[in-house]
């Protein structure tokens, strides 16, 4: 292995992802998961610099590691296209799927087994193991060495924790916005049970909330950028999309180009959800109070707008819920609204885009113990 020699900010995040996230053991086996095509420019962004950090640092704590790159499916982005229903078959090649089930902990580097089809067939190893898994967002040397991964991974969980206590099925919950989205509901459950430890590196997002009776108008000009991807929009758009929600289901979707390409796809998704594809599922929001980085240290737009989704200030509603279905994509729009203001069960939860949670004593003790370090000395601006 070359040798991984790494400057004190990375080292520093490194130790953190290990230590406090992934919780190395002495004599574990650690797979850590790549895509090949994110050598190489594709989608699936990751540097062999960083891998190799991490690697060492797993050595230095008497682990196992076994790099795995696998070679991903061949498809157009928008392989749901407004045109055909046909849905690509891929599956984990047998080695892989062989490494993850004889794994101890996986590390995966790859943004499309994150939650497309593809994902179904990796949780389903990792289910049938209980082998915890952890999705490393900082899959490059810039990253490592970035504020997103100085801040650290132990604060952002707590903020997640205590943004999401009290949040219980039957609550009631609102968002208000300046552009004028005014929307409600009440929540019907809280996150599943993966029967996995699942978690990130950073932590990004308190849990997603399953609702219902949605009711309201939205108004929102951007949304995740992999899903943008894979249903044809830009990740910022040329003009606001409205949505009337009525009865937990979109009635209305108007606006530029943008809202005629969500209609087509809505159209076309409920060829497989029938009127699911028009749901209003739920919602979340980011919780980490560095989740920006420059062009410096990530030249790719999509995957910057990817890593701010985790922000503090942004809020997701997602539209369309395929959950319970046999189609095989967890396909939906994340309608992003930083910036918003959030109650639930009469808690605030952002207030104009900035997190109550930020104050708690627990997380403030956390901020004590870090006290030089980004994302901590300058948490009481946000």
């Amino acid at each position: 292995m070359k040798a991984a020699i790494m400057p004190e900010r990375a080292a520093i995040a490194v130790a953190d992802m290990l230590d406090n996230c992934v919780r190395v053991q002495p004599g574990q086996h650690i797979v850590l998961l790549g895509a090949l095509d994110g050598l190489h420019g594709g989608r699936n962004i990751v540097d062999e610099r960083a891998i190799d950090w991490i690697v060492a640092g797993i050595q230095l704590r008497g682990g196992h590691p076994t790099i795995v790159w696998a070679d991903m499916p061949l498809h157009p982005d928008a392989y749901w296209s407004r045109t055909s229903d046909e849905v690509p078959a891929w599956d984990l090649p047998p080695t892989v799927k062989g490494a993850l089930a004889s794994a101890d902990v996986v590390i995966g580097q790859v943004v499309d087994l994150w939650q497309e089809g593809e994902a179904a067939h990796m949780f389903d190893v990792l289910r049938e193991r209980r082998v915890p898994y952890v999705f490393n967002l900082a899959t490059t040397a810039p990253l490592l060495a970035s504020a997103f991964c100085l801040a650290p991974w132990e604060l952002a969980a707590e903020i997640r924790v205590q943004a999401a206590k009290g949040v219980t099925a039957g609550a009631p919950w609102a968002i208000t916005h300046p552009n004028g989205t005014r929307v409600g509901g009440t929540v019907s459950r809280g996150a599943a049970d993966t029967k996995i430890r699942y978690t990130k590196y950073p932590e990004g997002v308190f849990p997603s909330l399953a609702s219902a009776d949605v009711e309201g108008e939205l108004i929102f000009d951007s949304t995740g950028p992999h899903w943008a991807r894979h249903i044809g929009l830009p990740v910022h758009f040329s003009e606001p999309v409205r949505i009337t929600i009525e009865q937990g289901k979109m009635r209305n979707i108007r606006g530029g180009p943008e809202a005629e390409t969500l209609n087509e796809f809505y159209k076309a998704l409920s060829k497989h959800l029938g009127d699911n594809a028009y749901a209003v599922r739920g919602f979340h929001g980011g919780c980490h109070p560095h989740a920006r980085v420059s062009e410096r240290e990530c030249p790719d737009e999509g995957y910057r707008a990817f890593i701010e989704h985790h922000n503090a200030t942004n809020v997701h509603l997602h539209l369309g819920d395929s959950h319970g279905s046999s189609y095989p994509f967890n396909v939906h729009v994340s309608a992003e609204l930083p910036g918003a203001t959030v109650t639930i069960g009469g808690q605030v939860v952002y207030e104009n885009g900035r997190m109550p949670a930020f104050d708690h004593p627990e997380v403030q003790k956390i901020v004590a113990r870090y006290p030089n370090r980004p994302g901590t000395n300058d948490i009481g601006a946000w």
